[in-house]
């Protein structure tokens, strides 16, 4: 496997994430025994939970930004 580049874009880490998620899930369904199932839907599902914080996390920053963005245009006033 070559080296992968991981951006510091959120959006592209979590799709990065998100597909290491069906990575791990995918292997899970080819598993030949039930802890190797179990140990790859753990890894599944510990990608997704990363994939999902990040997310929330770049949605309230976001909300955050824009309410101080309100904000400070209303409190300047006009020339």
């Amino acid at each position: 496997m070559g080296q992968e580049y991981l951006t510091n874009l959120p959006e592209e880490r979590v799709a990065k994430y998100r597909l290491m998620a069906a990575n791990a899930r995918e292997r899970a369904l080819n598993s030949t025994t039930p802890e190797a199932t179990e140990i790859y839907m753990a890894v599944a599902t510990a990608w997704e939970a990363m994939a999902v914080e990040l997310q929330h996390t770049e949605e309230l920053k976001q909300r955050l930004l824009d309410q101080s963005s309100k904000s400070n245009s209303r409190s300047v006033p006009d020339p």
